[in-house]
Parts: structure tokens; C-alpha cells; sequence
């Protein structure tokens, strides 16, 4: 095998061990016509397994006998550093690819190394500039993939279209959702891969799933290079760090390949009966107390959504939440002045996990001092919505986007008990802007005074938009609420 030979001769001698033999024999495998076999390629390992070696000699071959533009991305500078350094290790230990380098560079998150004949590779930290000066891209690898975002991948696909004969290889340890969470891009490619059903694709992944996570015969069958890097002294160090319910999770994932992988959309378990949230749809009902409002703001901070929560009158009476704003983030300070001073809430809610909690000091500055949630507030609110819309407690207008959200919109388990919404899944700002505003109702909006009689009593928005004397936009805004 010609990149295993080449680690070979150079300078430093390097040898692979059978597993890392095995995948560059078939990331380096060809068709008939000389085309990659496999255009995609994925190594999903546990830590401390060795695979950087198997992506340094990949990136040697393409540079010294492939003539490639290589790019190598990792979540963190550091790891992208390191292998600039191990790679080059190997190219000035060895004379006749040290005197084809033209220039080499290693600093302020950029790493290259140029060749005379105008091969190159760059190591860096993923961003929307990580393939300036390439206009061509022959090889991407992306290094800790459980960071790799669809903007990171398109930020690096018009160079890549360029080549006539591409590959891209994925390269993590397992994901787990309570610390990773952009893991879907990976999670995508793992589907794929474990599906059996796509020939470009080559996909090998080392985990043990029932075993004693304790026993040394466990780290054997999940750790590829168990006894060489992966020894047992070291792994029983690292399982003493974990002591706590969440160290263990870290460690069976970044140890044992024991991955808390993000479901897909098409296999999302709803934690609400859609049929039953149906049920539960009302378009004229009244309302009495204190509303609380909710603001919510996408990942990728382009939407932002405002909800509002307050109480049913009648026989039974429930938690009505309904979304009303759900657009660019730059008019929501304007738009909560006005509900603010039109409805006097008794709260408005911001997680402080959400990109919308940089609206807080926005708000501030204009007199209104926002209820901030900490992580058990957004688990309490989670699994209280869930809970009072399974018991019939929840009132809502029938809002598309709502069902949407909890009918793909998964939950992730918290350190500590509970549950809180996958803020990454593509509705979720939804499911989590109502939960948030019927948390901020029951917690901050006690009831002091009877309710108004029914002659008197408001309807919401939603059943009396007809009656507003207000102007055509705000028309429009309150029919929502």
C-alpha cells in the first residue's frame, strides 16, 4: 500500500498498526478508471486511538504524490496545530521532501506547508474564511466532526467543486449531545454509513455497548489500539476522573464509542400525542390574569419568535400559550416594548443558553428587566409543558409551527434529572419559546385578585382580532396572542 509505504521511508519510520493499515488501505482505494472508490470516508474512533496518523500519511501522499490542495479543519486550533506539527515532523526528517517545500507557516490559527510544485495542504479552525486563497480543493478533512455545522461544509463547497475527483473524510470521537451540540452533520453521516446502502462511502466505527464499562476486556473490543496507546493504566486513570452520573456519560463516549447521537427527524418519538395536542386546539377562548411573555432566538441567530402565556376561563381552566412574532431578530426589542406597555406582563423570559439571552442587555436599556432562566429552570420547562399538555392543561390556537415543533423537535436527558428541548433540531425555537412562556406564567404570575366576570372578561387576540381599532401592523402581530 503505497501511503502505508511512504510512512515507511521517510524520515521518520513510521510503522501503522493493523487498524490504521485497514482504513487507509480502503480510504485509499481506487476504481478502474482511477477514481476514488470511496469519495466520502468516516472514522469514527474513541480517543486516544491513534487516528491522526492515518490522516497525516493520507495528507503526505496527497501532497507528494498526488499534487493536492488539502485542507485540514478541526473544532479546535490546538488539533489542527498538532497535526500541522506531526506532519511536518516527518516532511523536514526526510530530505527529499523537505527540498520540495517552498514555504511552510504555523500561527495565529493557520498552518501551511507549499510545495514547488503547487501542492498544498492548510490546517485550521473551521470558519467562514478557511479556504481563503484555494480556489481548488481536491481533499477536506474534517477532525472532530462532532463539531462540523452545514454552514462550516458549505463555507468550503465551491472550492471543492473545482476538483474533478474530490474526497472528503469525517474524522470524531462519538458525540454526546450534552456537550456537542452541533453533532447532526456527523449523526447524518453515521446513518448513512451504519444504513449499508452507499457504495461512496466508506464508514468504520470502534465501540463496545453492553460490556462492564469498568472492565479492561471493554476497553479491549472499543479501543482499536488497546494495549499500544490505548493501554489499560491509562484508561482506569481516566475512568477514576468520572465519578459523577454526567463523567461517565463523557467517558463512554469519549472512551468506549458509546455516542448520545441526535436522533433524525423522520425517527423523532414526540414527547406530546399529536393527536391528542389536536384536541386540545381552541380559537375562541377567554382569558383573565397575567401573561408572560418568551422570547426565543434560532441557533444560527437568524429568527427570533415571541410567545405569550396566560389563563382560560371556563370549567376547566388551562395554560393558553400562542407565538406571536417569528422573524429577524432587529424589530423584537420594539416589539416587546409594545406588549410591555400594552399588557404590563409579569414576565419576560430568556434562557440563558439561547442566543437570545444577548437580548437582555438590549432590554435593559430600555427599562425592561428580563426573567433569565438557568439550566434547571429550562428543564423544568420542558417537562412541565409536556406534562400539562399530556394532561389536557394546555390551550393553544392551532399554530402550525408549534406542531411542528413537537412533532420532530426531540428531548435531551440533563445532568441532574429532567429533560429540556434539542435547541439544535430545526423547529425547536417553537416548542421552547411556548414552554418558556408557560414556565414564566405559573412561576412569576401568581393570581392576587379574583377573575374578572365573564361579562368582562378579554378573549384573546386570536378570537377578537376582528374588533381591533389598532393600526394594520399591529393588527397583524396581536392576531397571534
Amino acid at each position: 500500500m503505497r501511503a502505508a509505504a511512504l510512512g515507511k521511508l521517510s524520515g521518520s519510520r513510521i510503522r501503522m498498526m493493523p487498524w490504521q493499515l485497514w482504513s487507509l488501505e480502503r480510504i485509499m482505494a481506487r476504481n478502474a478508471d482511477g477514481t476514488w472508490t470511496h469519495p466520502e470516508c468516516c472514522l469514527i474512533v474513541p480517543r486516544q486511538n491513534g487516528k491522526s496518523l492515518v490522516l497525516a500519511l493520507r495528507v503526505l501522499y496527497g501532497l507528494f504524490k498526488l499534487g493536492e490542495k488539502i485542507i485540514f479543519s478541526a473544532h479546535q486550533w490546538e488539533t489542527a496545530k498538532s497535526l500541522w506539527k506531526r506532519t511536518w515532523a516527518i516532511v523536514k526528517s526526510t530530505p527529499w521532501m523537505a527540498k520540495r517545500v517552498e514555504s511552510k507557516t504555523c500561527s495565529q490559527g493557520r498552518g501551511t506547508i507549499v510545495l514547488t510544485t503547487g501542492a498544498e495542504v492548510v490546517f485550521t479552525t473551521r470558519s467562514a474564511h478557511a479556504g481563503r486563497g484555494l480556489d481548488e480543493i481536491d481533499l477536506e478533512i474534517y477532525d472532530e466532526a462532532y463539531d462540523l455545522t452545514e454552514a462550516d461544509m458549505a463555507a468550503l463547497s465551491p472550492t471543492k467543486m473545482n476538483a474533478d475527483d474530490p474526497q472528503t473524510i469525517y474524522t470524531s470521537s462519538a458525540v454526546n449531545q450534552a456537550d456537542h451540540p452541533n453533532g447532526q452533520v456527523l449523526a447524518s453521516v453515521r446513518r448513512r454509513g451504519r444504513a449499508a446502502d452507499e457504495t461512496g462511502l466508506f464508514f468504520a466505527e470502534w465501540m463496545e455497548g453492553d460490556g462492564d464499562r469498568a472492565a479492561p476486556d471493554t476497553w479491549r473490543l472499543a479501543n482499536p489500539s488497546y494495549g499500544v496507546i490505548a493501554t489499560e493504566k491509562k484508561l482506569e486513570g481516566e475512568l477514576k476522573k468520572f465519578a459523577t452520573e454526567a463523567g461517565r456519560k463523557v467517558f463512554d463516549c469519549e472512551y468506549l464509542g458509546r455516542g448520545d447521537w441526535p436522533v433524525d427527524e423522520d425517527e423523532v418519538e414526540p414527547a406530546v400525542d399529536l393527536d391528542w395536542w389536536d384536541q386540545l386546539a381552541e380559537t375562541d377562548v377567554r382569558v383573565h390574569g397575567p401573561r408572560a411573555l418568551a422570547i426565543e432566538m434560532s441557533t444560527d441567530r437568524q429568527t427570533c419568535m415571541i410567545a405569550a402565556a396566560t389563563r382560560t376561563k371556563g370549567r376547566a381552566e388551562r395554560i393558553r400559550v400562542e407565538i406571536g412574532y417569528y422573524g429577524p431578530p432587529a424589530p423584537v426589542i420594539a416589539r416587546i416594548v409594545d406588549l410591555v406597555e400594552r399588557w404590563d406582563p409579569c414576565a419576560v423570559v430568556i434562557n440563558s443558553s439561547s442566543p437570545a439571552a444577548a437580548l437582555a442587555a438590549k432590554l435593559t436599556e430600555v427599562g425592561i428587566e428580563p426573567e433569565i432562566t438557568h439550566a434547571g429552570a429550562a428543564a423544568q420547562s420542558c417537562g412541565g409543558f409536556i406534562d400539562d399538555a399530556g394532561e389536557g392543561r394546555i390551550s393553544h390556537a392551532g399554530d402550525e409551527r408549534l406542531y411542528r415543533a413537537l412533532e420532530t423537535t426531540p428531548t435531551i436527558e440533563v445532568k441532574g434529572g429532567g429533560v429540556r428541548w434539542d435547541y439544535t433540531a430545526p423547529y425547536a425555537t417553537a416548542a421552547q419559546v411556548v414552554s418558556l412562556a408557560r414556565w414564566g406564567l405559573l412561576t412569576l404570575g401568581k393570581i392576587t385578585s379574583p377573575p374578572a366576570s365573564p361579562s368582562t372578561g378579554t378573549r384573546t387576540a386570536a378570537a377578537r382580532s376582528h374588533q381591533s381599532t389598532r393600526s394594520t401592523e399591529l393588527d397583524v402581530f396581536a392576531a397571534a396572542f
